[in-house]
């Protein structure tokens, strides 16, 4: 029996992607900072997929010293990892910092996932097939890497922050798949499309509105995570920014040196070096 990982995975996409990966047979871990909302997940599934083998565990992905206890934590339980899901995003209107002080939507979007994929990866490359899926968007075309505004010192913009966080996520991910080239394991980044899920709670009600009428639902948005997760045609991906199950082009900014730039940087903010 495969096992996977996924942040975020009590609402939306992510619950999407569990219920239909624990269809397929796999153990499911959703990891999420709401363990009523993970619990209420759970139970939904387990009633929709009978045997269905799913835990939740608490995971906030803005503490970096939450991460570290949580990854120490699950390789213990989960020495061997077959699928790791980073899907957990927010999407804040106003200025928050993590519990580092980094700038909300960058620290969680990326640097916690940065550190959380370090901790794992030895997990990940024990599978036979091990598999890095990456949810950005294709905001990331938005994005600028602005070092000055990682820790919330430059005005804040939320859209500009959450294409800078998606730009952030396409270079881990172009990065992490260079340094993984010939070990078997497979990185790819995705866009889900506009999906109706939680991450426009925050925008006001007639923006909801406007926002909810051009989008799709969670299960077709979750299409290229489970086809990323569990298709063995996704074996060939490695490296790509995937769009309805097929690799797409990613912004002229998402460039190698950047990447590599990036990962130093997440490296010296994280205290976790590959």
């Amino acid at each position: 029996m495969k096992t996977v990982l996924i942040t975020g995975g009590n609402s939306g996409i992510g619950k999407a992607t569990a219920h239909a990966l624990a269809a397929q047979g796999f153990r499911v871990f959703i990891a999420a900072r709401d363990m009523e909302k993970s619990r209420a997940a759970l139970a939904e599934i387990s009633a929709a997929v009978p045997g269905a083998q799913l835990l939740a565990l608490k995971l906030d992905l803005g503490d970096l010293d939450q991460v570290r206890a949580f990854a120490e934590d699950f390789r213990q339980r989960v020495p061997v990892l077959d699928v790791l899901i980073l899907n957990a995003g927010l999407f804040p209107l106003g200025k928050h910092l993590t519990a580092q002080g980094f700038e909300q939507q960058f620290g969680v979007n990326h640097l916690g996932h940065f550190l959380l994929t370090n901790l794992l990866l030895d997990t990940v490359k024990a599978a036979e097939q091990g598999r890095v899926v990456i949810v950005s968007s294709i905001m990331h075309w938005l994005g600028r890497i602005n070092v000055g505004s990682f820790r919330g010192e430059k005005f804040y913009n939320p859209i500009v922050a959450y294409g800078q966080s998606k730009l952030a996520n396409v270079l881990f991910m172009m990065e992490l798949a260079r340094r993984l080239e010939g070990t078997g394991v497979r990185v790819n980044a995705l866009h889900p499309g506009g999906v109706d899920t939680g991450i426009a709670r925050d925008l006001p009600k007639i923006a909801q509105k406007i926002y909810a009428m051009s989008t799709v639902t969670a299960e077709k948005g979750a299409e290229s995570s489970i086809f990323l997760a569990a298709a063995p045609e996704a074996q060939a991906f490695h490296g790509e920014f995937v769009r309805n199950c097929k690799p797409m082009r990613t912004s002229p900014l998402a460039k190698q040196a950047t990447a590599e730039k990036l990962w130093q940087l997440s490296e010296e903010m994280t205290g976790c070096r590959y």
